[in-house]
């Protein structure tokens, strides 16, 4: 399964290299950050060109930082000719996921459900937890 991270500014590439810190280099893991300077449809061309070097049958999961946001809305107007999974509102957390469902062998479709189960999780507020544990 290919993965493509995509993001305003570096925010993606950041992901990218923090989950390869981690988890070690990843194959077929690749960032677009939109930049002040780039349009939206340099973006979309450069994931366009992304997903099109994809092997036959390989499976692309995009994964964007901000539901609505101009990098979501650039993947939503390739999903009409792109055959791809989306799932937005990334994090280090969920990129975790990821990265690990792909060393499972996971299919795409069992990441993206897996991701929507671990979001809830990924979120804490740490206050409320110190308390629960002076209590």
């Amino acid at each position: 399964m290919k993965v493509i991270v995509v993001s305003h500014g570096s925010y993606a590439r950041g992901l990218v290299d923090t989950a390869q810190m981690i988890a070690g280099e990843q194959e077929d893991l690749e960032a677009f950050g939109l930049e002040p300077e780039e349009s939206v449809d340099t973006l979309r061309e450069k994931i366009r060109e992304s997903i099109e070097q994809t092997s036959e049958g390989e499976e692309v999961l995009i994964l964007t930082d901000l539901f609505y946001g101009s990098p979501f809305n650039t993947v939503i107007s390739l999903m009409s000719e792109c055959d791809l999974y989306h799932v937005t509102g990334i994090n280090l957390p969920l990129m975790m996921e990821v990265v690990m469902g792909r060393y499972a062998g996971k299919s795409a479709q069992e990441v993206c459900k897996d991701l929507l189960k671990a979001a809830p999780e990924t979120v804490k507020d740490v206050r409320e937890l110190y308390k629960e544990v002076e209590e």
